[in-house]
């Protein structure tokens, strides 16, 4: 009796270390978003605060929050990962996945871009298992993994535009559009509203983020 129940307790606790490797292996495909054609990535408009000095603010994902960086220059410039599946990875159905590595400020004369203070900000997620960390195999080596690359965009900046972001084949690319102005219809304020926020995410999915969070703050 005894016997059959180490056995069975073995069983589950090799079930419960496959079912945790699964989670934190799936992590990085929720982290690291997918795009088909051209897929919005992320939104930013700019306050002035000085001379080459500006409060940034950046929405991404499901575009519901927003967060402030400082920026140094009179550019933006916002830098980004992709990754590229090949073999299994194909025959599973993944798509490409991508995520926003850093936004900075940069400056449009030579001289002042190597003269004068810049800032960076990294924008790239905690994962256990890392798709762009350089010890991952890829190409001819690679299984799953047929190439990994960078790709960035950067416009002048103006408080009176706003700023989208999309990530197709190519790399990322923007465009830009005057900030939608308030309008009162009857007294009452009028916003149109273009995108609404995401919905719940799905339970795996959740799952695994929180397992990898829980892990990464154990480790530290």
């Amino acid at each position: 009796m005894f016997k059959r129940f180490l056995k069975y307790l073995r069983r589950l606790l090799l079930l419960a270390v496959i079912v945790v490797m699964a989670l934190l292996s799936s992590a990085p495909f929720y982290i690291y978003e997918r795009f088909n054609q051209e897929t919005p990535v992320a939104r930013l408009s700019f306050i002035k605060t000085a001379d080459f000095n500006y409060m940034a603010q950046l929405q991404q994902g499901d575009f519901c929050n927003s967060k402030q960086f400082t920026l140094l220059g009179d550019q933006f410039q916002l830098d980004a990962g992709f990754v590229k599946w090949k073999g299994l990875g194909v025959l599973l159905g993944f798509e490409p996945r991508y995520r926003l590595d850093r936004l900075s400020g940069r400056y449009s004369d030579l001289n002042a871009q190597n003269s004068l203070e810049s800032i960076s900000h990294n924008l790239a997620p905690d994962v256990l298992f890392d798709f762009f960390d350089e010890a991952a195999p890829q190409g001819k080596q690679g299984w799953l993994i047929d190439t990994r690359y960078g790709s960035s965009v950067y416009l002048t900046i103006d408080p009176s535009l706003q700023y989208q972001v999309f990530a197709t084949e190519d790399g990322l690319i923007a465009r830009s559009e005057p900030i939608q102005a308030f309008k009162r219809e009857n007294g009452e304020l009028q916003i149109d509203i273009t995108r609404g926020c995401g919905g719940s995410p799905a339970t795996l999915e959740t799952l695994s983020r929180s397992l990898n969070s829980i892990l990464l703050t154990a480790l530290e």
